[in-house]
């Protein structure tokens, strides 16, 4: 039996994910990236906590800052870290792991 049905466009061959060591790069980079930022930021941060608790009206508009504070620092974290690792892992780590 031939094996045509392998480069069916219907089923493409599964593209597998980034492997474990090079995740585990990116979240250090991330986290090491975030700390950065909170110690950067330090006295902004401060000054925003009295806008996030106790909640204010309307409701919709803190929620926003919220999101918009919590996300920034995160998306931020993250792309940051994921160019850093991604770099760092490719250049100098994927031989040693």
């Amino acid at each position: 039996m031939s094996d045509d049905w392998a480069d069916d466009p219907q089923f493409p061959t599964p593209q597998p994910g980034p492997s474990g060591d090079r995740l585990k790069v990116r979240f250090a980079i991330s986290l090491l990236v975030a700390i950065a930022q909170l110690l950067i930021f330090w006295d902004l941060v401060l000054s925003s906590l009295q806008f996030i608790w106790p909640p204010t009206e309307p409701r919709t508009q803190w929620v926003t800052f919220v999101l918009v504070s919590v996300g920034s620092f995160t998306v931020i974290s993250v792309l940051i870290g994921t160019l850093i690792g991604d770099q760092l892992y490719d250049r100098w780590l994927k031989n040693v792991m």
